[in-house]
């Protein structure tokens, strides 16, 4: 009986044991600084939920090794100032492993050179300036794409469907200018004629005058380059003023803010979007987003681009050479190691773009969505509430 005791004792201690190392393993901190109030909060939020997503499901299953994943979080308020500053903060005070985030340009690029100056690696998301990643920074990787690739996608449609006149509208904000300039380029090459352009600025009060000599140049179809709350009004006043001819609203169309302030005037609208509903992967993904959180949310790239990240992450720093590094106290070489592991990673395939597709990484490619298979088309329904598949046999001239 003795022995039996001190022998289940010694099992008891040694499964204690074991359990008190797992707990005491260095947690691996992922930083999270995004915009989660302000002009681009719901693609903060978004993406910050599909990170959150991702870190769970791995802590579930005994986090990297052994080793916990903790998130810390920051609100950059789309301010480039203060998201630098927590950057910097991720970098200097909390030991983290690397950053995510990054859904609005001028916030977006002012992690990159935190990045740089700390050697912290950084997963940039959805920002889609097109030079963000032009001249690749040792540190920075891109996952969403770039305005350029949108532009190619929804300018090919159009030339699918038949449109040969174009009117365009966007907001004057290098987003917008960047997008029209690609779009005048691709649809030039296309043979579509572009029959007038009008810009505005974001905090104009009145958008008519700019409908209006849209309306009046008889376009076949119109393209919006909007911000979220402005691109609202901006459709809003389109069917006011009587203008019922299909649109074009580049990725902000897919923000519930947007479609909020437009209602049924956004109905109708194609998008172009990076997810594939017909994945059976991408239909679990949206399954276990509803379970967690307790509400359904629409198929938009942004929870999505936030999760392949985290995946991302997760499988590197799962790396020998990275927890090595790690379970030495050694961040800054953790940190290189984790670089190094997601160049060495080459290809990697997420939840982004169709089945065949996937992200691409090399020294000298640090945007990873790639030109091709990347692209779907989703549409409005029901007062702006839910995105759908579009019929694309009724968008024509």
């Amino acid at each position: 009986m003795k022995r039996k005791l001190l022998l289940s004792g010694c099992t008891f201690a040694i499964g204690m044991l074991l359990a008190v190392q797992a707990m005491a393993a260095e947690p691996i901190r992922i930083c999270s600084v995004d915009d989660r109030s302000g002009a681009a909060a719901d693609t903060g939020n978004e993406s910050f939920r599909g990170l959150l997503l991702a870190v769970d499901e791995a802590n579930a299953a005994g986090g990297v090794a052994g080793h916990p994943i903790e998130i810390i979080e920051y609100d950059g308020k789309t301010d480039p100032q203060l998201t630098a500053s927590f950057a910097a903060r991720c970098a200097e005070d909390d030991g983290a492993l690397m950053i995510h985030g990054g859904n609005v340009a001028a916030a977006a690029a002012a992690i990159t050179p935190v990045a740089n100056e700390y050697g912290i690696p950084y997963f940039m998301m959805s920002a889609g300036t097109n030079n963000l990643t032009d001249n690749p920074a040792p540190y920075l990787f891109r996952f969403g794409p770039r305005n350029a690739q949108d532009a190619a996608a929804y300018v090919e449609l159009l030339a699918e469907q038949g449109f040969k006149r174009v009117a365009i509208i966007h907001v004057s904000l290098p987003f917008g200018m960047d997008s029209a300039r690609d779009a005048q380029e691709l649809m030039t090459a296309k043979g579509i004629k572009i029959v007038a352009q009008e810009s505005y600025d974001p905090a104009a009060a009145d958008l008519s005058p700019q409908v209006l000599n849209v309306r009046d140049a008889d376009p076949e179809v119109i393209v919006l380059f909007p911000y979220p709350a402005d691109g609202g009004r901006l459709l809003r006043t389109i069917r006011q003023l009587g203008v019922d001819l299909p649109i074009v609203v580049t990725r902000s169309g897919l923000l519930k803010t947007l479609r909020d302030i437009a209602g049924s005037a956004a109905d109708g609208m194609i998008i172009p979007n990076t997810v594939d509903t017909d994945r059976p992967d991408v239909q679990a993904f949206f399954d276990a987003y509803t379970k967690k959180f307790g509400e359904k949310t629409q198929p938009t790239l942004y929870p999505i681009i936030g999760y392949d990240g985290a995946k991302l992450a997760l499988e590197v720093a799962a790396r020998p050479e990275v927890l090595t590094a790690i379970d030495a106290g050694d961040i800054e070489a953790a940190r290189t190691a984790f670089r190094d592991g997601v160049l060495a990673m080459g290809t990697w395939q997420g939840l982004q773009g169709n089945e065949d597709a996937a992200y691409r990484f090399a020294d000298d490619q640090r945007h990873g969505s790639p030109d091709s298979g990347w692209f779907t088309f989703i549409t409005v329904a029901n007062g702006g509430k839910d995105l759908v598949k579009p019929d694309l046999t009724s968008f024509h001239p």
